[in-house]
């Protein structure tokens, strides 16, 4: 099971959702969903993840499958590798004992061709079903000044 509940307390920030895994594992067939309404196509957006993940994550970086559905119904798929750790392999972000924060900009800029309702479902897309160590991931929406 997955918990997942909404805040919007920046007057810029349009969005924000963070969902936090129940299990220590990440299943391919679990999905972190998404959905957020766009009502202005001219203005210009930021996108960020927030990913939460413990200190013994195996791995720099974790691939994602991000399923995206638009207002008009049609969809798109997309891989994008999450990176954790810089080049020397120290953790990236704020850590907090055992726990460390990453933000990682999904679009700098963002611009939403159509009004309605998006959808983002986030699959993990590694090398292992049963991906440990990731706690949290929450998605945020703002707009660009």
């Amino acid at each position: 099971m997955i918990f997942s509940f909404f805040i919007s307390c920046n007057s810029d920030q349009i969005y924000s959702n963070k969902i936090t895994l129940d299990s220590p594992y990440w299943l391919y067939k679990d999905s972190l969903k998404y959905e957020f309404t766009i009502t202005d196509t001219a203005q210009n957006y930021t996108m960020e993840l927030d990913v939460n993940h413990i200190d013994t994550f195996g791995f720099e970086n974790c691939y994602v499958q991000i399923h995206s559905v638009y207002p008009d119904g049609t969809s798109k798929n997309d891989v994008l590798s999450l990176e954790f750790a810089d080049a020397s392999g120290q953790w990236l972000g704020k850590n907090s004992g055992s726990k460390w924060l990453v933000p990682i900009a999904l679009q700098p800029v963002a611009r939403f061709k159509q009004t309605g309702k998006y959808t983002m479902a986030f699959y993990q897309h590694n090398r292992v079903d049963s991906l440990a160590g990731i706690e949290s991931m929450k998605l945020m929406i703002s707009k660009l000044k």
